[in-house]
This record gives structure tokens, sequence and C-alpha cells, in this order.
């Protein structure tokens, strides 16, 4: 503990500017405790309420197969005596998921080799993001989802995987997928991460370590093989109301892929989703749509990464980005906030761009910090709005 507060004090020495805008977005995030809950919230906090008083797993009295992070942490910290203290709780501990998916991209960035200040740089604009500070609090799954995306970058990114590396990328896996289903996608990569470890495994015929491998294994997917199972059972006989896999049903793959890349809006949703939506990760304007300024956008990073390429870690971090992308793209109905957790890797293929024009290191922070305080000064906005509307 002291010893991250020592590195807490020297960060803040080092760089007063960006921990200033960092506070200042952190007060502003902490408005969303008094926010009542609406949207996707009131059907996890209703599932919660089932599984503590009736102990089902179930809306509107039908058994779900909603992914089950969400509902299980308000779940946690419900209380009938108090169900607002409840969920400011399980706001906060969205708070920590943050926290430490903050560390891994960190510790990922550092691996990386890149330039202190350009990773501070990084990390700001995740940070003082619009879409980072209105998600950062509420009960979504997005706080989860960027904590074990990254958890998962950065154990499966190393260098020599070792069998500890294989237990932490199979729980951050199976911590994925139990919060979002698209993220099983991730599974490819883990199969090919566990086929090169055993096969050199089999060729030192260290067989032990096969062992260990297998039960860590087991351990660490046992309650993501129970999930399916419950999931298949109840997709294949019983009415559940509300699923994630009617689209699948009752929709057309083209149907659902025209949806997913923009072409047409999905009957779920409001707003047409897919490619044009993707600006809107990066201005603070709700409901905003654009396919040429996403589609530069995006060819900037997948430049960025293409240039990159041959570089293990940047490699694999552009995989799961475009596994992820390409699998809400079949889904049909990917909201921009679906693509918060990638956000830090989009900003460093930006970085990458950059560095492939040759342009210089100072002159991307000084424009990180440039976007920097918009951001906030948009955030402080809202704040004073949102408050001389309530007062």
């Amino acid at each position: 503990m002291a010893k991250l507060l020592h590195k807490t004090f020297n960060f803040i020495n080092e760089n007063k500017f960006a921990s200033v805008l960092i506070f200042l977005t952190f007060i502003s995030s902490l408005r969303i405790l008094l926010l009542p809950l609406s949207g996707d919230e009131l059907t996890y906090a209703e599932i919660a309420r089932n599984i503590m008083s009736r102990g089902e797993y179930a809306r509107h009295g039908k058994p779900s197969t909603i992914t089950p992070s969400l509902p299980f942490l308000i779940a946690l910290f419900y209380t009938k005596f108090n169900p607002v203290l409840g969920f400011v709780l399980a706001k906060l501990t969205n708070l920590l998921f943050l926290i430490i998916g903050l560390r891994y991209l960190f510790l990922f960035l550092k691996k990386l080799k890149l330039n202190r200040e350009v990773i501070w740089a990084l990390i700001l604009l995740t940070i003082v993001n619009t879409n980072f500070v209105v998600w950062s609090l509420v009960l979504y799954p997005e706080a989860i989802l960027f904590c074990f995306f990254w958890v998962f970058i950065y154990y499966i990114s190393q260098d020599l995987i070792k069998s500890r590396d294989i237990f932490f990328i199979l729980i951050s896996l199976g911590a994925l997928v139990l919060t979002r289903y698209v993220y099983a996608v991730f599974g490819i990569m883990v199969l090919y991460v566990i086929f090169n470890y055993l096969k050199n495994l089999v060729q030192k015929r260290n067989y032990f370590a096969i062992q260990k491998i297998f039960i860590f294994s087991i351990i660490s997917l046992l309650p993501l093989l129970f999930w399916f199972k419950y999931v298949y059972n109840l997709e294949k006989e019983v009415d559940t109301g509300l699923s994630y896999f009617a689209r699948f049903k009752n929709n057309e793959v083209l149907y659902n892929l025209k949806a997913g890349i923009g072409l047409i809006k999905h009957y779920e949703v409001g707003n047409v989703n897919g490619i044009p939506a993707f600006i809107t990760l990066f201005l603070p304007i709700t409901g905003y749509r654009n396919w040429i300024l996403s589609i530069i956008l995006i060819l900037g990073f997948v430049i960025g990464f293409i240039s990159k390429w041959k570089a293990g870690p940047y490699r694999k971090l552009f995989i799961a980005i475009l596994l992820v992308m390409f699998g809400l793209i079949f889904a049909g109905t990917g909201f921009s906030r679906y693509w918060l957790p990638m956000l830090p890797g989009y900003l460093l293929g930006f970085y990458l761009f950059f560095n492939y024009l040759k342009l210089k290191n100072y002159q991307f922070v000084l424009l990180s910090k440039i976007i920097a305080v918009i951001y906030v000064l948009n955030e402080l906005r809202l704040d004073v709005k949102i408050f001389s509307n309530h007062l």
C-alpha cells in the first residue's frame, strides 16, 4: 500500500497538469452516483432482487440468459432496508474495476517501451473521454469489460508465456464472456496460445506442466462451462423473454451483418450503429453518426497497427480488437459504448499512425493535452447543467 501511495505521489509531482484534469474528471464522474437507475440497469437490478428474494435468476417471471456479471454484482450489495446504498456500493465497485484495468493498461503500454509522456497522454485521453466518464460508474458492463480486456491483453501479449499467464488468460476470458457473450471470439486467440504452449511442453516432455495446465484450464473455465450449459438448456426449451440469442434466431445472417456494419438500423435499437457510429466514441455528441469521419479514424488506427505488425504485443492487441469488432458486426446491434473497453487500443493506433507520418512525440502529447482540456471543460459544463436542473 505504501509503495502504491509513493508511486501515486510521484506521478502527481511529475504530471501536475494531467493530475488536475484526471481529478476534475473523477469529480465529474461522481455525479453518476446520484442518478437513478435507467435502461439496462433496471433489468440487472430486477434480476438481482429476484436472486436475493426468491433465489431465481429471472426477469418478469421468466428465467433469463442475460450475462450474469452485473446482476450478481448488484445482488452482492443488495439490501432490502436501503437498496440505494447497495446500488452506490455496486457503482463504486465498478470504479475499482476501472482502476485495475487502467493499471494493466499502463503495464501493457510500459512493456511496449513507449515514451513515458506518450503513455500518460494515452491514459489521460482514455480517462477524460466523455464516453469513459458517462459509463464509468453506471451499472453497465463496460467497467468490468475494460478491466478484464486489459488483463487479458497484458497476459496474452507476454513474450514468454508461463503457466501462471495461462491461468490469468483463462480467468479473464471467462469474466469477459460472462459479462458480454461476444468476447467468446477471444477463444480463438486462447486456443492458439495454449496449443503452442502445450506443443513446446510435449517437445520438452514436461508432462507435469501439461497436467498443471489441464487442471488450471478446468478450474478457471468451470463457471463458464456451467453457464453455457444453463444457457443452452434454457434457450432450447424455455421462453426466456429478453434474450441476446433472439437476434440470431429471428433474423437472417445478412440482416444482422447489414445492421452491424451500419447499412440499416436494427429493429432492437433506436439509431444506426456499426461503422458510422465509431466517431461517437471520440466526440461528446450523443447520437452523432458519420460514415466519412468514422472510416478515416478506422483507417488511421488500422494503418498504425499494420506499421507495427511484426511486433508481437501490437499484433495481438490489433487482432483482439478486430475479433471483437467483427463479432459485434455479426451480432448486428453493437452500440458505440461496446467499443469503450478498446478505446486505449484505438488511441494507441492513432499514435502509431502519427508516428508512421514521422511526426514528433511532443506534438502528439501537446495535441492530447489540448483534446483532454476540451473534454474536461465539456464535463464541467455538464456538471453545471445537471446540478442546476436538480436545484
